[in-house]
């Protein structure tokens, strides 16, 4: 069964994001798919539905919706707690939960 990822904001429509991760789950024969969520504040408790009914897998999270989408998980976790936004959500032994993946990857370019 092929599993749905996205990401989800407001613009939306510029991100090149849906085209860098089809081409990666093309590249290793990953059955998914990766497409544009453009949301509004009222889409975010639906969108979260879906992903815990298992129809998304998982939601990269831009703004406006970093902060927004805090109230929606059941726990953030590691830099979301320290930063009050979270960029990925997922779902983990029925829970939503909310991370912020921007710090490490902001580090691990300043120290490279």
């Amino acid at each position: 069964m092929k599993r749905k990822f996205g990401i989800i904001g407001n613009p939306i429509r510029h991100s090149l994001s849906p085209v860098l991760h089809n081409y990666w789950f093309d590249k290793y024969g990953i059955d998914a798919s990766y497409s544009i969520i453009e949301a509004e504040d009222k889409d975010l408790p639906n969108i979260i539905k879906k992903i815990r009914n298992k129809e998304i897998a998982g939601i990269n999270v831009t703004l406006p919706f970093k902060q927004k989408i805090i109230n929606q998980t059941d726990r953030i976790i590691n830099d979301a707690e320290s930063t009050g936004s979270v960029n990925t959500i997922l779902l983990d032994k029925g829970k939503v939960i909310g991370e912020n993946t921007d710090v490490f990857g902001l580090q691990a370019a300043y120290l490279k």
